[in-house]
Parts: C-alpha cells; sequence; structure tokens
C-alpha cells in the first residue's frame, strides 16, 4: 500500500506549500478526468478519492505535529490540554497511550472531573491508587474526591468559583478549600474552581 506522500508524489521533506501546490495540481487533473466518458472517467474519480484522502491524512499528519510542537506528548500533552479546557484534545492523547498505568489513570480521571463527570473521575482515582498504592499526589486526590463526589454544591460546573469562595454556610465546602489551600497539586482535583 502507498503512503500518502508516494500517491502524491511528494516526499516528506518537501515543504507544505510545495506538496499543497501538488495535491492542487492532481486534484484538477483527476477532477477534469472524472468527467469523462467510460473508464477514462471511472479512473479519474478512482484517482481523484485517493489524491484527497492522500492529501486528507497528510493533514492531520501535520496537525498532529503542530499540537505535539506546541502541547508535547504523552501525559505533558494532557496536562496542558486541560489547562487550556481542551478536553477532546486531552482525550485524544490519553486514547493513543496504550499502557493503562496509574498515571494514566490520574490523568483520565482528571479530564473527566473536569468535564463534570464526577463517578467516571471517582472510578479512574480509584484505579490509580489501586495501580500505585504509595503515590501521595493519587491519594491525595482520591481523597478530595470523596468530599467531591456527594455534594453537588462543590462541583466547578455547578457553582461559580465566587460562590464556592464565598460560600460560608456549607461546612463542607470550608473543609474542601482548606484541603486545597493546603496541598498543592500539580493539577486541580479540588472544589474551588481552578
Amino acid at each position: 500500500m502507498k503512503s500518502p506522500y508516494e500517491i502524491l508524489g511528494v516526499t516528506e521533506e518537501q515543504s507544505q506549500q510545495e506538496i499543497e501546490e501538488r495535491y492542487k495540481e492532481l486534484k484538477a487533473k483527476y477532477g477534469e478526468q472524472r468527467f469523462a466518458a467510460g473508464e477514462e472517467g471511472f479512473e479519474g474519480a478512482k484517482k481523484l478519492g485517493e489524491v484527497e484522502d492522500a492529501y486528507k491524512a497528510i493533514k492531520l499528519e501535520w496537525e498532529k505535529r503542530r499540537k505535539e510542537e506546541t502541547y508535547g506528548s504523552g501525559f505533558e500533552a494532557v496536562e496542558k490540554y486541560v489547562k487550556e479546557d481542551l478536553y477532546d484534545d486531552a482525550q485524544e492523547v490519553l486514547n493513543s497511550i496504550k499502557e493503562k498505568n496509574g498515571e494514566w489513570h490520574y490523568y483520565q480521571a482528571l479530564v473527566y472531573y473536569k468535564r463534570d463527570w464526577m463517578d467516571d473521575a471517582y472510578t479512574h482515582l480509584k484505579e490509580a491508587v489501586k495501580c500505585e498504592p504509595d503515590n501521595a499526589k493519587f491519594k491525595s486526590a482520591l481523597d478530595k474526591m470523596k468530599l467531591v463526589i456527594g455534594n453537588p454544591e462543590t462541583r466547578p460546573s455547578q457553582l461559580g468559583a465566587d460562590m464556592q469562595r464565598n460560600s460560608t454556610g456549607n461546612c463542607l465546602n470550608n473543609c474542601c478549600n482548606a484541603l486545597c489551600c493546603a496541598e498543592c497539586l500539580l493539577l486541580p482535583f479540588s472544589c474551588c474552581g481552578r
């Protein structure tokens, strides 16, 4: 099976502009040919489809490289995506990681937490602690999650950060805020809306 670059008749080393020009050239050629009668038209349509698919694959590769250059890869990328509220991108990176170790479950829980999927976040935090029972970060996050899971007022999407910080009538909220202040985790598993 040919690579997308071979289908377009270019190499990976060529510039993006050169590849785009070649794509436009082939698209115009096969775009015209597909309207010819009989086998020639059929072949043109087939080749046009191959060219379109190849160019799409190359563009996806460019986008992936751009994201890796911007965000890094692996858990570093997940962390950056989450900080920028790009949860689909974070999930895509997690899906590409083959080894589902404690750290993977921790970051999966983070993505779920940020999406306000508390039950799923809790399940993955428990799994993270199960995988690495001596990891203080995972244990602390699970302890905080236990506080959050039973109280909807601590969910960041249901109350704004100002309301949570200024709430004096909710003892659990105050306890949770104290925990948040006392614990400096790399990533927030907290109820203070960060």
